[in-house]
């Protein structure tokens, strides 16, 4: 700590005190209307779409497939695959 700091007298404690307070205050208030404010996500309006359908017992058709962008295993085991086939090989076991 600074001397400033340890030099503060109650009065003036009190008053950082109300001045960090009223600064909580506005930013929790800034925090909610942003809450507030932000939109429900669309995978979300999606499932909550899906289950109330289902609920109902309306039975979908998949119109459209979007895939996600390969991971770094399952890139991986497709290479591993293409190796051994192309070698004519089969992959040896590990003891």
């Amino acid at each position: 700590m600074s001397n400033e700091t340890k030099d503060l007298s109650t009065a003036d404690l009190a008053a950082l005190i109300e001045k960090l307070s009223k600064q909580v205050e506005e930013l929790d208030a800034e925090v909610t209307r942003l809450k507030a404010s932000r939109p429900i996500p669309e995978a979300d309006l999606l499932a909550i779409a899906a289950a109330a359908a289902a609920y109902m017992g309306y039975k979908g058709t998949v119109k459209a497939v979007s895939y996600a962008s390969h991971t770094a295993w399952s890139a991986a085991s497709r290479r591993s695959r293409t190796t051994n086939n192309s070698r004519g090989t089969m992959p040896v076991a590990s003891l």
